[in-house]
């Protein structure tokens, strides 16, 4: 059996992308099987049948889960191909076969993160870091 490969096409807004993260499916021996990835907290959680039966936190450029349905082992990785474009595949195997292939992009309009826009969120998690750990220290240590 060849691997079915497809490309979302169309790119989701950065902040939905954010928010919702991004999902992936594959058919295979009568299982619905989806996976989800969070960009804001890493987690990765993989559903087969609508239930799930795998999560993790990662945040590796590569990093997969695996789980055995009906006999047939399965593996779900994740693979961060660029971080500027936010370009995450996910690649479904069976038996270490390789059955789906998909990628998708948190590009805005098709293009990449641009240097503006990384800077905004750079310096935003700055400023947050910054008021969150001031919070802390005073709390444990005082004014």
């Amino acid at each position: 059996m060849s691997p079915s490969k497809s490309i979302d096409s169309k790119s989701v807004s950065m902040m939905n992308a954010l928010r919702q993260g991004f999902w992936f499916y594959c058919n295979h021996n009568g299982h619905h099987i989806a996976a989800h990835a969070s960009g804001v907290s890493g987690r990765e959680t993989i559903y087969v049948d609508d239930t799930k039966v795998s999560t993790k936190i990662s945040w590796r450029f590569v990093s997969s889960q695996e789980f055995n349905i009906d006999g047939v082992q399965y593996r779900v990785e994740f693979h961060v191909t660029s971080i500027w474009q936010g370009r995450i595949v996910c690649r479904f195997y069976a038996d270490d076969v390789l059955i789906e292939e998909t990628e998708n992009a948190m590009a805005v309009g098709g293009s990449k993160l641009s240097w503006k826009t990384f800077a905004i969120f750079f310096l935003a998690g700055a400023v947050f870091g910054y008021v969150f750990a001031k919070a802390i220290i005073e709390l444990f240590v005082g004014a």
